[in-house]
Parts: structure tokens; C-alpha cells; sequence
């Protein structure tokens, strides 16, 4: 919700057909997410367009929004650096033993906004053989390394949710 939420932000107003796209959600269940994140205080509805939302300043808080300010050719720029270290990483392998799955763009990179806040990225690692999960502070060495010194990339370990998400596949394996 947060990647949504930051993307929404670029917008006035959204509806449920917006957040179901963004997340990969039907109709309905984009419908009921909207009005908890209501209730959450997260968006309000606009009262003058019949199922319509608009975040609140709450929501943008807990979202971390910004001011938009990455161009869209420079956000090219940091992808391309960013499929380099993914491949480097690959090639190299790692200390932990952590295999990289592959690497994607999420969220407000998707859309047509120009300038953008920030590009979220999505991070999936390769589940161990003997079926433990891999340590948090192994999945933070792997972030780290792939991020390098780009603060405008926001790297996010792979969750279920992000499965049904618009995505842009940045390195895969």
C-alpha cells in the first residue's frame, strides 16, 4: 500500500479502478482496500465525484512522499546502473550465499509523471535449498550492494503482494 500511496500522490484524486490497476487488484476488492484505508485515515474521498479518493496528508506522511523531483531520463540512467550491479552481483555471487532472482521497477516509474518521486524497486531473492528463509540482515547486505550510492532508488525485499503488481522487469536470472 505504501508503493501505492507514494504513486497516488502524484495524482489529485484516484478511484478504485486506478488502485486496482497500481496493484494488481479486481474492482471490488480495490473498492474495499480504498475504504479501509479510509477508515485508516490513510485517503479521504473527494465528495463532489461519486467513488473518488485523494490521499490525505497522513497517508502521504506514512508514504514518505516528496515533492517530485527525478526526471524520467535520469531514472533511466539509475535502472541501467542498477541492472549493471545486479548482474556484477549475479557473476560474483555473494559472502551469505544469497542468489538474486531477479530485479523490478514498481510504482510511479510505471505512469506517465514527469518528474517522479523516487523508484521503487522490487528485490527476489532465491529461496535456500533447504527451505529456510534467507536472514533479514542478508536480504539488507543484498539491497545494499545493489542500491550503491543512489538514494532516489528505493529497494524492497519481494513480497506476495508485489506478484500481482504492474511491473517492469529491471535484471532477471
Amino acid at each position: 500500500m505504501l508503493i501505492f500511496l507514494k504513486q497516488a500522490a502524484l495524482e489529485n484524486s484516484w478511484t478504485a479502478s486506478y488502485l486496482a490497476r497500481a496493484l494488481g487488484l479486481t474492482v471490488a476488492t480495490a473498492k474495499q482496500a480504498a475504504a479501509e484505508m479510509a477508515l485508516a485515515g490513510y485517503v479521504e474521498p473527494v465528495t463532489w465525484k461519486k467513488e473518488t479518493w485523494r490521499n490525505t496528508d497522513c497517508g502521504n506522511k506514512l508514504a514518505g512522499v516528496r515533492p517530485p523531483r527525478l526526471k524520467r531520463a535520469k531514472s533511466e540512467e539509475f535502472l541501467a546502473d542498477l541492472e549493471d550491479r545486479a548482474a556484477e552481483y549475479a557473476m560474483k555471487g555473494s559472502a551469505e550465499g544469497v542468489r538474486l532472482q531477479s530485479v523490478v521497477a514498481l510504482g510511479s516509474l510505471l505512469t506517465e509523471h514527469d518528474p517522479i518521486q523516487d523508484v521503487d524497486i522490487g528485490v527476489k531473492l532465491e529461496q535456500p535449498k533447504d527451505g529456510q528463509p534467507i536472514p533479514h540482515a542478508d536480504q539488507l547486505a543484498v539491497l545494499k550492494i545493489l542500491k550503491g550510492r543512489l538514494a532516489a532508488l528505493k529497494l524492497h525485499p519481494w513480497n506476495d503482494t508485489m506478484e500481482h503488481m504492474p511491473a517492469r522487469v529491471v535484471w532477471k536470472a
